[in-house]
C-alpha cells in the first residue's frame, strides 16, 4: 500500500509541477484618449499595470510604440514592404506619415529612464526604478500623442474615417523564452499579453464608434440603438450614379462626447470611428445559455451587400462555438472599414472588413475573421513565429463552414480562395514555381507569395488530410486543445501533444510542418498531347501539338516537343527540349539545371523570275545553369551562371553565274553553313520594386574571335513602382584570334553596334522577329535590344554608323513623363509615352583621320505597350551622322522613316512577376 501511495503521490506531484511550470504575464491598461479629426491626431493618457507572474526578476520592460513604424522610410515595416514590392508608403507625403511621441513614463511620480532599441524606432526600453520581483506588479503612466497615418497597413485614417489600431504604448511579451520585442510589420502579426482594458474615447458627438469590448456609456448605447432603428429601414441598393458622401464631407459636431469601453482578459484593443456607419445589433443565445451582443457597422455604399452581415456574424459565432468551444465574451462586432491590403483584420471581439463584391464573399470573410476570436484572441499564440497556428488552423474551419453552408459550390463557381485551398492547385503551383516552404516557417522568412499559400492553405490541407484518417478524433483533439489553452499562449509542441491521440500523427503528418514537399502524391498520368497552331512570316500557318511530361511530382528529366507542320513550306518545324534540376543540400549552389533546347524554322524567302527559295535554320543548344544561394530566403537578389553552346546550321542566299547562248544571269541558290557560339553568362539581378538592377557579364567565343559584353541596367523610381528613369550601360570588346582583314570581314555579324542590331545579326537565333530578313516592310523596322541599342531604324545591308569590330560604349536613358508634365494625362485613357536618350562612342571615332564626331546621340519618344513587351521608338533629335545616314537611305528629310520597334519576349522573366521563385 505504501508503494502505491508513493507512486500516486509522485504522479500527482509531477502533474502539479508540470502545471506550475507554465506561467504568463498580465498587463492591464486604463486609457483616456481624445480624437482631433481636423489634425488627424490622438492625445491620450495611459496607465499600465504590469503583473510579473514569471519566476524571474525583471529590471526593465520592452514597450512597443508601433505607430512609429509609419514615421520614416527606414523601419522594419517599410523594409518589408519594399521587399514585397509595395512602394506606397515609401513614396508617401510627409503629412501622410504617422508617429507616437510626447511620452513620459512615470511610476509613483518618478520619471523613468528609457533606452532606444538598437535597431527599431518603434520599440523602447523602460528601466524600472527597482527590480520587479516575481509575483509583484508595477503601475506606469504616460501621456502620449499620436499622429494618425494614412491607412497604409492595418490601421490609420482615410479622410475622417478612422481605424485606430496599434495606437497606444503596449508592453512586449515576456515568456519562458525571454522578451519578444518585435517591430511592426505588415507580413506577420502579433504576440500580446492578456489583460483588462478600460478605455474612454472622447470624440465629436456625431461619430459612431465600434471598439473592442463592452460599451458602458448608457447615452451612447441609446445613440447606437436609435441610429440602428433609424437607418435600418433605408437599406436599399445605392444609386450608382450618385457619389456617396465621404466622411470628410460630413461636418463634425461642435460638441464632444466621452464613451467608455471595458473588456477583461483580452490581448489588444482596437476601435473604429466614422460618421456614416449604419448599425445592426442583435443578441445571440448560445447553447450554454450565454448571450452575446452581435453588431455590424457598415458604410452606405455597401448597404445592400452588408444587409445580412448581422446574420452572418451570428452564424459564425454559433458555428465556431459548436465546433470548438463556447464564445466567452459578451460582444462581437464586424466593421466595414478600409484596409490597405483588402480582406479583413481581426482584434479581440472586433474585426474590420474592407469592401466586398458579393454577399458570399462577405459571409466567408466574416466567418474567417470572427473565427480569429478563437485562434488568436482566446488562444494567443506567437503569430510572428508560428502564423500557421492561427491562420492555418483557422482556415481549416473555414473549409468546414463552407462544406456545411455551401455544399453545392461547384468548381466552376469557386472563388480564388477556394481554388487556393485545393491540393491539386497547391501541388501544381508549388512545383511549377519551386516556392514551397515548411508550414512551420516564421513570418519573417516566408516569401511574400507564400505567406497565404503555405501558412493558410497548406496548413488547412494538412489538417484536412489528418481528418481523412479520423475526423472525429481530430475535432475532439482540437476541442481539447481549446479548453486546455484558452486565455493562454501555447506553442507548436502543445498543439502536437493534443493531436497525438490520432494514430500515426507523429510519423505521418507532423513532419510536414518542418519539411517542404507535397501533402499528397496523387497518381498522375502522362498528359495527352495538346493541339496547337502557329504562324510566322516564312512558314505561314502551322499546325501541331505540345507533347510534354511537365507534371507535379515528376522528379525525372522533363521534356517537351512542339512539332509544327507548315502548309506553306511543306515541312516539319518546331521546338524541343530536355532539362532536369538538382538541388544540392549543402554548399553555395541553390540549384543546377542541365539540358538542351532545339528549334527549326524557315528564316528567309527569296523569289525572282528564275527561282523561289525557302531558306531555313536549325539549332541545338545544350546548357547548364547554376543558381547561387543567398543568405536570406527573402532576398531579392538572384545570382546565376549559365553556359550554353549554340550549334547552328542555316541556309544563306547565294548566286552563281549561269551563261547560256544568248542569256547570262545569276541563279539564286541556298548554301548551307554551320557554325557554333559558346556563350558564358554571369548574371546578378536584384528583382525589387525599388531601384531594381541587372548586371550581366557575357563572353562569347566562335572559331575566329571572342566577344565580351558588359550590360548594366538600373531603374531609379520617381514616385511609384513603374514611374522612373531607366539607365542602361553597355561596353563591348572583340578579340580576334586571327586579325586579318578577311577574318574581320567574314565575321561582320558579330560586330558591335551602337545602332541596335537587326534580325540578320541575331547569330544565336535567340530572339523573335516578325520577319528576320525584311528589307522594306514592317519587319524592316524591328530592332534587337542588344549592344549600344540606339533606337534608330537602319537598312538591312547599309554600313551603319557606330559599327565596330573593335569596341563600343554606350549609355541609354528612358524616362516616364511625370503626370504634371505630361499633356496626355488629361485623356481618359492612359497612353504610356516615355522619353529616351541614347549616347555612345566607338573605336573608329578615336582614330586620327576619322571624319565624324566622337560621340553619337539619339533622342525621341517611346511608346511602351503590354508591360513593355512591345516598344515603339520615334527619334526626333539625333547626331549629324545619323541625319546624313537617314537622308542617304530614304532620299528625303523625314523622321517617320526612322521609326523602329522591338519585341522584348526574351526580356520577360517570371522573376519580375514573382521575385521569390526558388529556382
Amino acid at each position: 500500500m505504501k508503494i502505491k501511495f508513493v507512486i500516486l503521490f509522485l504522479i500527482f506531484h509531477s502533474q502539479l509541477s508540470a502545471q506550475q511550470l507554465y506561467w504568463q504575464q498580465k498587463v492591464d491598461y486604463t486609457i483616456d484618449v481624445k480624437l482631433n479629426d481636423t489634425a488627424h491626431s490622438l492625445d491620450g493618457f495611459c496607465n499600465i499595470t504590469y503583473h510579473n507572474n514569471a519566476p524571474d526578476t525583471l529590471k526593465y520592460l520592452w514597450v512597443h510604440l508601433w505607430m512609429n513604424a509609419f514615421k520614416s522610410d527606414k523601419t522594419a515595416f517599410t523594409n518589408q514592404a519594399l521587399q514585397n514590392g509595395d512602394l506606397d508608403f515609401y513614396f508617401s507625403n510627409e503629412n501622410e506619415k504617422g508617429y507616437i511621441n510626447r511620452l513620459q513614463f512615470q511610476s509613483n511620480g518618478v520619471t523613468l529612464n528609457t533606452q532606444d532599441h538598437p535597431q527599431h524606432i518603434d520599440i523602447v526600453k523602460i528601466i524600472l526604478p527597482t527590480p520587479l520581483l516575481p509575483k509583484s506588479s508595477i503601475s506606469i503612466t504616460t501621456p502620449f500623442h499620436v499622429q494618425i497615418p494614412k491607412n497604409f497597413s492595418r490601421g490609420g485614417h482615410i479622410a475622417q474615417a478612422y481605424q485606430i489600431t496599434q495606437w497606444y504604448p503596449k508592453v512586449a511579451m515576456y515568456d519562458k523564452a525571454g522578451w519578444h520585442e518585435m517591430p511592426y510589420v505588415d507580413q506577420g502579426e502579433f504576440y500580446n499579453n492578456f489583460g483588462d482594458y478600460d478605455v474612454t474615447i472622447t470624440i465629436p458627438e456625431n461619430y459612431v464608434v465600434a471598439a473592442t469590448g463592452e460599451l458602458t456609456t448608457e447615452s451612447e448605447k441609446t445613440f447606437i440603438a436609435n441610429r440602428a432603428k433609424f437607418v435600418m429601414p433605408k437599406l436599399t441598393v445605392p444609386n450608382q450614379n450618385t457619389k456617396q458622401k465621404t466622411a470628410a464631407t460630413i461636418p463634425s459636431a461642435a460638441t464632444f462626447k466621452s464613451i467608455n469601453f471595458q473588456q477583461k482578459n483580452v490581448t489588444d484593443f482596437a476601435w473604429f470611428a466614422d460618421k456614416r456607419f449604419i448599425v445592426q445589433q442583435e443578441k445571440l443565445k448560445l447553447t450554454n445559455g450565454h448571450e452575446v451582443l452581435c453588431q455590424s457597422f457598415y458604410l452606405p455604399n455597401q448597404a445592400n451587400i452588408w444587409s445580412k452581415s448581422l446574420f452572418y456574424t451570428k452564424r459564425a459565432v454559433a458555428f465556431r462555438s459548436e465546433m470548438l468551444g463556447m464564445y466567452p465574451y459578451n460582444t462581437v462586432s464586424v466593421v466595414n472599414a478600409p484596409l490597405f491590403a483588402g480582406g479583413g483584420m481581426e482584434y479581440p471581439t472586433i474585426t474590420s472588413i474592407s469592401n466586398v463584391s458579393s454577399e458570399k464573399s462577405l459571409d466567408e470573410i466574416i466567418e474567417h475573421e470572427v473565427g480569429h476570436n478563437w485562434f488568436q484572441a482566446i488562444i494567443a499564440t506567437n503569430e510572428r513565429m508560428y502564423p500557421w497556428m492561427d491562420e492555418g488552423v483557422n482556415s481549416y474551419y473555414d473549409y468546414l463552414y463552407e462544406q456545411k453552408y455551401y455544399p453545392n459550390t461547384n468548381s466552376t463557381k469557386k472563388n480564388l480562395f477556394n481554388q487556393i485551398v485545393n491540393i491539386d492547385f497547391l501541388n501544381k503551383i508549388s512545383y511549377a514555381l519551386q516556392i514551397d516552404q515548411p508550414i512551420n516557417t516564421n513570418s519573417y522568412q516566408f516569401k511574400s507569395n507564400n505567406y497565404g499559400l503555405i501558412a493558410y492553405s497548406k496548413t488547412a490541407e494538412w489538417l484536412k488530410h489528418i481528418a481523412n484518417n479520423d475526423q472525429a478524433l481530430l475535432h475532439q483533439a482540437i476541442k481539447n486543445y481549446y479548453e486546455k489553452w484558452k486565455f493562454k499562449h501555447p506553442t507548436p509542441a502543445d498543439f502536437d501533444n493534443e493531436l497525438e491521440i490520432i494514430n500515426n500523427y507523429k510519423t505521418q503528418f507532423e513532419p510536414l510542418k518542418h519539411q517542404t514537399g507535397f501533402i499528397t502524391k496523387p497518381k498522375i498520368k502522362q498528359p495527352l498531347p495538346i493541339p496547337i497552331a502557329g504562324f510566322n512570316s516564312y512558314n505561314k500557318l502551322m499546325l501541331g501539338a505540345i507533347i510534354h511530361n511537365y507534371i507535379p511530382n515528376n522528379k525525372n528529366l522533363k521534356y517537351y516537343a512542339i512539332p509544327l507542320y507548315s502548309f506553306k513550306t511543306k515541312n516539319i518545324n518546331g521546338f524541343a527540349g530536355v532539362n532536369g534540376f538538382h538541388f544540392p543540400k549543402n554548399g553555395k549552389i541553390k540549384s543546377i539545371e542541365v539540358g538542351f533546347n532545339g528549334s527549326k524554322f524557315n528564316n528567309n524567302f527569296f523569289e525572282n523570275n528564275r527561282a523561289a527559295l525557302n531558306l531555313k535554320f536549325q539549332k541545338i543548344t545544350p546548357f547548364i545553369r547554376l543558381h547561387f544561394k543567398q543568405k536570406a530566403s527573402r532576398s531579392p537578389i538572384d545570382v546565376n551562371l549559365q553556359l550554353r553552346h549554340f550549334n547552328v546550321t542555316e541556309d544563306i542566299l547565294n548566286f552563281r553565274l549561269v551563261q547560256n547562248p544568248g542569256d547570262t544571269f545569276f541563279l539564286p541558290y541556298a548554301q548551307k553553313q554551320n557554325y557554333y557560339v559558346n556563350q558564358l553568362r554571369f548574371n546578378i539581378n536584384r528583382w525589387s520594386a525599388l531601384y531594381p538592377y541587372q548586371l550581366q557579364f557575357q563572353l562569347e567565343q566562335t572559331k575566329d574571335l571572342a566577344r565580351l559584353g558588359i550590360t548594366a541596367n538600373q531603374f531609379f523610381n520617381y514616385n511609384s513602382k513603374n514611374n522612373g528613369l531607366d539607365v542602361r550601360l553597355f561596353a563591348g570588346k572583340i578579340f580576334y584570334f586571327n586579325n586579318s582583314i578577311n577574318t574581320r570581314f567574314n565575321n561582320y555579324q558579330y560586330d558591335l553596334n551602337l545602332l541596335a542590331p537587326k534580325g540578320n545579326e541575331d547569330y544565336t537565333y535567340s530572339n523573335y522577329f516578325i520577319k528576320r530578313n525584311d528589307f522594306d516592310q514592317l519587319g524592316a523596322r524591328q530592332i534587337l535590344q542588344r549592344d549600344g541599342f540606339f533606337k534608330f531604324r537602319t537598312d538591312l545591308l547599309a554600313n551603319k554608323p557606330g559599327r565596330s569590330n573593335d569596341w563600343i560604349g554606350s549609355l541609354n536613358f528612358t524616362s516616364t513623363i511625370p503626370i504634371r508634365l505630361n499633356p496626355l494625362s488629361i485623356l481618359p485613357i492612359k497612353i504610356p509615352i516615355k522619353l529616351f536618350l541614347d549616347l555612345g562612342t566607338h573605336a573608329a571615332a578615336w582614330e586620327k583621320n576619322y571624319g565624324g564626331t566622337k560621340f553619337l546621340y539619339n533622342s525621341g519618344l517611346q511608346l511602351s505597350l503590354f508591360k513593355n513587351l512591345i516598344e515603339i521608338y520615334y527619334p526626333l533629335v539625333y547626331s549629324q551622322e545619323l541625319r546624313d545616314y537617314s537622308l542617304q537611305m530614304w532620299q528625303k528629310k523625314t523622321s517617320s522613316k526612322n521609326i523602329s520597334f522591338a519585341i522584348n519576349i526574351n526580356n520577360f522573366s517570371l522573376k519580375k512577376l514573382i521575385p521569390q521563385i526558388n529556382y
